[in-house]
């Protein structure tokens, strides 16, 4: 389908503006006769899905770390104009040493665009924002709500939402809300909990407006006691 073929051409396009240590490179697209392949950065590691699948869960300290690394990847990725727009465990891989790396922006939009069309239903439904799921147009928060799901996931060890059918799951997006997640994990830190029942706001204007604020919010304070004056010591020493 030549047609199918240009959109994954305009849009690898769109994702090699994107140069971060923690994107996943995409380099070109090559043709074969009759298949069609997309050359992209090779990363020793497995999927933030299979840690999921393997552990269940992620350790409170080793989660922050990836989220940390996730949210810079976004950050530049919204900088650029790009947003991801499929953002779920599968698309997040963790190499060898433990650095993250986002990756297939294949269904991504430039900012520009969604912001003025009505875009098609597309992404993955358990992973979907509300605005989404309603074709409506999305944007950076809906990185930001994608980014909730899995947060969710990872330090709760089970999804926000669950159903039979991808549509059931899709209009779970738009009209439930999920239990909060220290109802599930009692030991999440409060923190934690807010900044993930922010991030999964239906209204997108309720959300964090960046990730670098969600990176923010989710990053523990920490208060040094006030300094007291030193006494004098001698030169000499």
């Amino acid at each position: 389908r030549p047609d199918l073929i240009e959109r994954f051409k305009a849009e690898l396009l769109l994702a090699r503006k994107i140069t971060h240590k923690n994107v996943c490179r995409v380099f070109d697209l090559h043709r074969f006769g009759p298949t069609a392949a997309i050359a992209m950065e090779y990363v020793e590691g497995e999927s933030l899905r299979a840690v999921l699948e393997r552990y269940g869960g992620v350790p409170l300290r080793r989660g922050l770390e990836w989220v940390k690394q996730i949210c810079s990847a976004l950050a530049e990725a919204h900088a650029q104009g790009v947003v991801h727009r499929d953002l779920k465990p599968e698309n997040i891989l963790i190499d060898r040493q433990s650095n993250v790396k986002v990756m297939d922006f294949g269904i991504a939009r430039s900012i520009e665009t969604s912001a003025t069309q009505t875009a098609a239903v597309i992404g993955t439904p358990a992973y979907m924002s509300p605005e989404q799921a309603e074709g409506k147009p999305s944007d950076a928060r809906s990185d930001i709500y994608a980014l909730g799901l899995v947060l969710y996931e990872m330090f709760t060890g089970q999804p926000a939402f669950k159903a039979d059918t991808p549509v059931a799951l899709a209009m779970k997006q738009v009209h439930e809300t999920p239990p909060p997640p220290r109802s599930v994990e009692p030991d999440l830190p409060d923190r934690i909990d807010r900044a993930i029942q922010k991030c999964l706001e239906k209204d997108p204007k309720k959300r964090f407006p960046s990730v670098n604020e969600l990176e923010a919010a989710l990053t523990p304070k920490v208060s040094f006691p006030r300094e007291t004056a030193q006494p004098q010591l001698p030169l000499h020493l």
